[in-house]
């Protein structure tokens, strides 16, 4: 039987390729990087920062000092982890890398997540090309010139480039340069966050309400309390069964398959265990289930020791279950990726953004060391990142 997912996939780059081939012409080939040139979209950008060169100046500051932030604690964050790598406490790779891959169901193994590929090219399109246009209109709000500006595709990787004229740039003063350099993160963050206060407030809360019983064992304390398939456990202890869309744009890059009953059964087990991981079996908690209220005295888990133990099967009562099956997994994605290549983009890792703001500050206050300065930390953070990555198999 033909996969049609796996054939949308083959048709799309089909396509591209037929229109690669007829716009040739315009189009920078370099092994696998295809760069289309358009003066139309530098013409855009030209004109958005002219708007208000004040209003993006004062946007670009306050996006290096968010910048400065996130670029903190992503390498707070990057010591940790290698830290909590070396003494074993996490045993695989504590990163992962996204690719795409041509099936409608997510793929999760140890450093790596496959996303579906349609989910993939949105979710990129939604961190490159923002990413770039921010570069270019805060380039020319400081009244640098951009060189180039287009689309690209690299291999299977498609994006967007802005190219402010280096010279110009490199003889401007350091404030300019930071503000350019923490553009593209900073909207990155700024998208992230924007889509997770939108999902939350609009079609979230409304939609997700408790966890609904789907099945209970007789012989366990659910069992013995009467309690029956179709309730809904509301709260435990006044304990709302809910979880933010926050913590589930995160949660849904490791969740293997992105079917409905996947994400809604695993969401419902994770909200049950947190509610329930500061009890001990013999603890008697308040179960609010459809408006009612039932003492219940927890047994101890079959499969796991010392843990508190109901005995019900559930998975997440939502009114559309359908928003767990494409709209809530796309989101997630978005808000999830773009904050973490934002905070990604930031590290003080040449030739990354956030190594070009610190090349920049170590050339204006250390002139004859910036470039040592500048690989040093490049080079520490660097053996950081791949301890991280490779450190559960190389444990010292």
């Amino acid at each position: 039987m033909i996969d049609l997912y796996l054939l949308s996939v083959i048709l799309f780059f089909l396509i591209l390729g037929i229109l690669i081939y007829r716009d040739r012409k315009n189009i920078d080939f370099k092994y696998i990087l295809f760069m289309r040139r358009t003066k139309k979209f530098r013409n855009i950008l030209d004109k958005i920062a002219k708007k208000s060169i004040l209003f993006w100046k004062i946007v670009g500051t306050i996006a290096f000092i968010v910048c400065l932030f996130f670029m903190a604690y992503g390498t707070y964050t990057m010591f940790n982890v290698a830290y909590l790598v070396y003494k074993g406490i996490i045993t695989q790779p504590a990163l992962s890398i996204a690719l795409p891959v041509p099936s409608e169901q997510m793929v999760v193994g140890p450093g790596f997540i496959g996303i579906p590929f349609w989910f993939w090219i949105i979710v990129v399109a939604t961190i490159l090309i923002p990413h770039e246009a921010f570069h270019g209109i805060i380039a020319r709000a400081e009244k640098i010139k951009l060189k180039d500006v287009g689309l690209l595709l690299l291999a299977i990787f498609p994006g967007a480039f802005v190219e402010p004229d280096e010279k110009q740039l490199e003889k401007s003063k350091l404030m300019t340069k930071l503000r350019i350099f923490s553009a593209g993160s900073f909207i990155n963050i700024v998208i992230g966050l924007l889509v997770i206060f939108l999902v939350q407030s609009l079609i979230w809360a409304p939609n997700v309400n408790g966890i609904l019983i789907t099945s209970v064992n007789e012989t366990s304390p659910a069992g013995e309390l009467g309690l029956k398939s179709g309730m809904i456990l509301e709260s435990i202890d006044g304990k709302e069964m809910k979880m933010g869309f926050n913590d589930y744009s995160f949660l849904v890059l490791m969740i293997p398959k992105s079917n409905t009953e996947d994400i809604t059964i695993f969401m419902s087990h994770l909200i049950l265990a947190k509610r329930l991981e500061a009890y001990k079996p013999g603890d008697v908690v308040k179960l609010k289930i459809d408006g009612k209220y039932y003492d219940l005295k927890l047994g101890e888990h079959p499969k796991i020791e010392n843990f508190p133990y109901i005995g019900i099967g559930s998975k997440v009562n939502t009114k559309n279950v359908s928003l767990f099956l494409i709209l809530f997994p796309l989101l997630g994605m978005i808000a999830s990726l773009n904050i973490l290549v934002g905070i990604f983009n930031i590290l003080p890792l040449y030739p990354l953004d956030g190594g070009l703001i610190v090349k920049a500050i170590s050339e204006r206050y250390f002139k004859k060391k910036s470039n040592q300065i500048t690989m040093a930390i490049t080079f520490v953070l660097l053996f950081v990142i791949i301890y991280a990555f490779f450190g559960a198999f190389i444990r010292f």
